[in-house]
């Protein structure tokens, strides 16, 4: 038996005494596993993250990046309010709330449908998209357009107001009045202010009193009154601008 116990013994020698700590083993594999789960965790925060950032480069039909509205933009005294100080004052806030949700899309759709791919901005509020607001007692609108023909401006005014008597026709302007079907009153007025600066303007005077304004220019004037042009023509032509004034619910 001895004999072929040694005989098995010098076929299979006994291993030498294991160095590997086990327990180092077990700390490092668990060490791996932590920092696994971390790196694929803040994986995914990154990737919903990236998912949610709204895409803010407008590009135009031919694949280019489109303008963009000025970054820097102040809100007027036109879009902020005191508060009430009287319950006619409130109601009367309330009223006006209500107006200019009525108002904002009733230009806003058609608006959109004349300039597709334009990127629109409140100059008043600084808000993406248009709104009108209340300042006194008209309804006031002003659209900052970015295309890729550039940035450029739209305006556009509601009131309760009657054609003047007599309509004068400003030096570098040209004037056109014209009476629809209805009996709406359309005057058409383009303004050139020198070096490619445009203005066009309709007002619309219907039989109802409601007087809409509304006007498309290629220029911004500076501070010091100086006028730079920034596209080469307006953005909308006087019949889409007559279109505009046409708005079914753009009505007080």
């Amino acid at each position: 038996m001895d004999q072929l116990t040694d005989e098995l013994r010098r076929l299979d020698p006994p291993h030498p005494p294991s160095r590997v700590d086990l327990d180092a083993v077990v700390r490092r594999a668990r060490r791996h596993r932590t920092r696994t789960r971390l790196l694929v965790a803040v994986a995914a925060v990154v990737v919903v993250a990236a998912a949610s950032v709204p895409l803010v480069v407008d590009r135009d039909r031919d694949g280019g990046a489109a303008a963009q509205p000025p970054a820097t933009c102040e809100p007027t005294g036109a879009a902020t309010r005191p508060p009430a100080s009287t319950e006619a004052e409130d109601a009367a806030r309330r009223l006006q709330a209500v107006t200019e949700g009525m108002l904002t899309p009733a230009l806003a759709e058609p608006l959109g449908r004349a300039l597709p791919g334009a990127t629109l901005q409140d100059a008043i509020g600084c808000e993406r998209g248009m709104a009108f607001h209340a300042d006194g007692g008209r309804f006031v609108a002003a659209v900052v357009v970015a295309d890729a023909a550039g940035v450029s401006r739209v305006d556009a005014e509601v009131s309760k107001e009657a054609e003047p008597a007599g309509i004068g026709c400003a030096a570098g302007s040209t004037c056109e009045r014209s009476v629809e079907a209805d009996g709406t009153v359309v005057v058409r007025v383009t303004a050139d202010l020198g070096g490619g600066a445009v203005r066009r303007t309709v007002d619309a005077y219907r039989r109802d009193g409601v007087h809409v304004r509304v006007s498309a220019a290629n220029f911004e004037t500076g501070a010091d009154g100086a006028v730079t042009t920034t596209r080469p023509e307006p953005p909308l032509d006087m019949t889409q601008l007559v279109d505009l004034s046409r708005a079914e619910h753009l009505t007080l």
